[in-house]
């Protein structure tokens, strides 16, 4: 590459004409169900890679591979030697660039950002609309299953404490201090559909910005961010706010932490838990 990875996002004209580089790292790293182009149900999300890819990406495991598999709840990070060496094993190194995209939704995209900001390594953007925008666009895609890109030395973990836990957010609800952000959507945070556990509701004290509400409907890219950082400051946001997002299980709190770090918000953390630790322990309270 001619110039430095953009550290947020990257645009699909940029991928474009980065694509040939030798030190790209490029990932689809969408897990669960997914949606292949075109289709009315929903595969399991390698399978779907396999259907259509940006040429040249791989496809990133996140709750095997990137996650701690003997924890009790799923997509639980892993400790930091520990992922440093499971990014090495998927070809991330300490001179990587990488990017990082999902099918559809944001949040599988964001957690890789958030995974690997929380270790230090910086050198790493999501693509703004995934592939939706970049078919949308008419740019080719690829099928088939693809190799992995050869493990590479492990980068030095460095902590950025860029997660809470739930003595953290414990603490928030007990006696202030955070501003819990629940990216839910708003039937979820209302308590109309249940949650973990059979549980309804939303942490006590939290206020509702959906990680759906943050993207545009045309091509799945993000909102100008004046825009966002307007959404954010009617929910009396500011850059000195200190700032614990949720979800249910840490992927969609993701994107409202990502948003907030490219609003230029340093005092962010997104609770790894979330609802699905919460939730488990009934004396937990809830609001709905």
């Amino acid at each position: 590459m001619t110039e430095p990875v953009p550290s947020l996002l990257v645009s699909t004209q940029w991928l474009a004409e980065h694509l040939a580089d030798p030190a790209l790292r490029l990932f689809d790293a969408t897990a669960g169900a997914a949606h292949a182009p075109g289709a009315a149900q929903a595969e399991p999300a390698r399978a779907v890679f396999e259907k259509a890819h940006i040429p040249g990406a791989r496809y990133l495991d996140l709750k095997n591979d990137l996650s701690d598999t003997s924890a009790a709840l799923d997509f639980t990070r892993l400790p930091p030697e520990a992922a440093a060496a499971a990014f090495a094993g998927a070809g991330i190194g300490p001179d990587a660039l990488v990017v990082v995209y999902s099918t559809s939704t944001y949040g599988w995209a964001t957690r890789v950002w958030w995974l690997l900001n929380d270790l230090g390594f910086s050198r790493v953007a999501v693509l703004d609309g995934g592939l939706v925008k970049w078919i949308k666009e008419g740019r080719p895609t690829a099928n088939g299953a693809q190799p992995p890109y050869p493990p590479a030395p492990a980068f030095e973990p460095v902590a950025q404490r860029l997660f809470a836990d739930l003595p953290e957010v414990a603490a928030a609800v007990e006696g202030g201090g955070a501003t819990l952000v629940n990216a839910l959507s708003p039937d979820h945070f209302s308590g109309a559909v249940a949650g973990p556990h059979g549980r309804s509701g939303r942490i006590p004290g939290s206020i509702s910005l959906p990680a759906g509400s943050l993207v545009t409907a045309a091509d799945n890219s993000l909102k100008p961010l004046e825009v966002l950082k307007a959404e954010f400051a009617a929910k009396g946001i500011s850059s000195e706010t200190d700032v614990i997002a949720y979800c249910g299980s840490g992927i969609a709190a993701t994107l409202d932490g990502f948003v907030l770090k490219a609003l230029g918000h340093d005092r962010v953390r997104v609770y790894d838990g979330s609802l699905s630790e919460w939730s488990k322990d009934p004396q937990r309270p809830l609001e709905a």
